[in-house]
C-alpha cells in the first residue's frame, strides 16, 4: 500500500467526526462546536480499449441504449452518432452527457436489480435539507461507486454509510450520512460536473472523489467527441488545459484526436485541481480513493503516478484501496466471468479497507490531541511558575 498522505488539521478533525463520532470528551463539553470550527502510462491495450468503450458502457447503461456517440467516433469515424437513452439514463446537453433517472426501478426478474431515488440517485432517499446533528458526505464516482451489478444497499458506500453512523452513534456523536452521486459510465471531469451541479444542494460536510486505475485518458477519449458538437470549451474541469494548448472550437473530430492524446494525464490533472478548488471555496476537505477492479491489476508505474497526481492537486488526504482484493480469486469477487465490477463480497472489502483507513486517521487524530493537550498543560504550567 502507498504511504499515506501527509494529513492535515482539517482533516484529522473530520476523521474524528466522520469515523467515530466525538475525540474522548463528554459530548455535552461543547467539544462539537471546536471541531466544527477545526472544519471552518499512456494509453490502454486495443483489447482493454474495446472491453471499455463497447462492452461496458453498453452493460453499464443498458441494453437499449447505444454509445455510439462514444463508441463509434473511437473506432473511426469522423462524425459522432446521438446517443440514445434508455431505461436507465436521461440526456442533458453538457459534459455529463447522460444522468440516471429518477425514481426508477428495473422489472423484477431482471439480472441486475436497480433503483434510484427521487434525485436520480442510486441511494436510499434523503431530504435536501440537512437534519440536525448530521454529518453528511457526497460521493462522486462511476458505476463502481455506484455499486453496478450488485442489490441495493450491498454496494460499498452503503455498507460503509451503516459502519460509521453506527461507530458515531456508539459514542453519542452525529448520525452519518454518506449521499451517492456516482453516476455509470461517467469520466472523471463528467464525475465531479456532475458532483457540483447537484452535490453542493445537499450541504455535505466531507466530499470523497472516487478513481479508478482506468481514469488515465478517459477523459481524453470523451472529449474527442464532446468539443466535435461544441460541448466542454467552458467547463471548469477542462478549460484550463484547453486553453493553455489552443484547444477551440470550430475543429473536428481527427484534429480534436490529435491534440487531445497526449493531454490525458493534464486533462486528469485540471479535473483533480478543480475538485480540490471547488471544495476549498467550500472550506470543505476531500477526499480522494482509488477503488480497484476485479481482476484487473493496476499498473504499478501508472498508479503510483495516479496516486502522485491527487496528492499535487493538493486533496485533503488521499488513500489508495487497491491492495483490497489482494489474496483472493478474482473469480470471487466479480459480478461474472468478463466484468471487473466487484460483486457484493468485493464491495464488503473496498468498505472494509475505507473504515479501517479512517480508523487510523482516527488514532492519529486522538494521538494529535494527546499530544496538543500536554503542550498547553506545560505551556500553562510553565507560565503559573514564571
Amino acid at each position: 500500500m502507498t504511504r499515506p498522505a501527509r494529513l492535515t488539521p482539517q482533516f484529522l478533525a473530520t476523521s474524528a467526526l466522520l469515523a467515530w463520532g466525538l475525540l474522548p470528551g463528554d459530548p455535552a463539553s461543547g467539544r462539537p462546536l471546536m471541531i466544527r470550527e477545526i472544519l471552518r502510462n499512456d494509453l490502454p491495450s486495443r483489447a482493454d480499449y474495446d472491453r471499455i468503450e463497447h462492452g461496458y458502457y453498453e452493460q453499464i447503461l443498458d441494453a437499449d441504449r447505444r454509445l455510439n456517440a462514444v463508441s463509434g467516433a473511437l473506432a473511426g469515424h469522423s462524425e459522432p452518432v446521438e446517443v440514445e437513452h434508455g431505461r436507465l439514463t436521461l440526456k442533458v446537453a453538457d459534459i455529463r452527457e447522460f444522468v440516471l433517472k429518477p425514481n426508477m426501478t428495473l422489472d423484477p426478474g431482471r439480472r441486475i436489480p436497480w433503483s434510484t431515488n427521487s434525485n436520480g440517485m442510486r441511494d436510499r432517499e434523503y431530504p435536501e435539507a440537512k437534519p440536525s446533528r448530521t454529518f453528511r458526505v457526497g460521493l462522486a464516482g462511476d458505476s463502481i461507486a455506484a455499486g453496478w451489478a450488485v442489490d441495493d444497499g450491498a454496494g460499498f458506500e452503503p455498507r460503509l454509510e451503516r459502519m460509521l453512523d453506527d461507530h458515531s452513534r456508539a459514542r453519542r456523536g452525529p448520525s452519518v450520512e454518506v449521499l451517492n452521486f456516482s453516476v455509470p459510465g461517467h469520466g472523471p471531469g463528467q464525475r465531479w460536473s456532475h458532483f457540483s451541479r447537484v452535490g453542493w444542494a445537499f450541504a455535505p460536510d466531507l466530499v470523497i472523489y472516487e478513481a479508478t486505475p482506468a481514469d488515465a485518458g478517459w477523459d481524453e477519449r470523451r472529449l474527442r467527441a464532446l468539443l466535435t458538437r461544441g460541448v466542454g470549451f467552458d467547463e471548469s474541469v477542462y478549460r484550463e488545459v484547453l486553453n493553455a494548448h489552443g484547444i477551440e472550437p470550430g475543429q473536428d473530430f481527427e484534429v480534436y484526436k490529435r491534440k487531445l492524446r497526449p493531454l490525458r494525464w493534464d486533462l486528469l490533472a485540471g479535473v483533480y485541481r478543480a475538485a480540490v478548488e471547488e471544495c476549498r471555496s467550500h472550506n470543505l476537505p476531500v477526499v480522494w480513493i482509488l477503488i480497484p477492479r476485479v481482476g484487473k491489476p493496476a499498473d504499478p508505474a501508472e498508479r503510483s503516478r495516479l496516486v502522485a497526481l491527487a496528492r499535487e492537486a493538493g486533496f485533503t488526504a488521499v488513500f489508495d484501496a487497491c491492495d483490497a482484493f489482494n489474496g483472493v480469486d478474482a473469480a470471487e469477487l466479480a459480478v461474472g466471468p468478463n466484468d471487473f465490477h466487484p460483486n457484493a463480497e468485493g464491495h464488503a472489502r473496498i468498505a472494509q479497507a475505507l473504515e479501517s483507513w479512517l480508523a487510523e486517521q482516527l488514532r492519529q487524530a486522538r494521538e494529535q490531541a494527546r499530544q496538543q493537550g500536554r503542550a498547553i498543560a506545560d505551556a500553562t504550567e510553565g507560565a503559573e511558575r514564571r
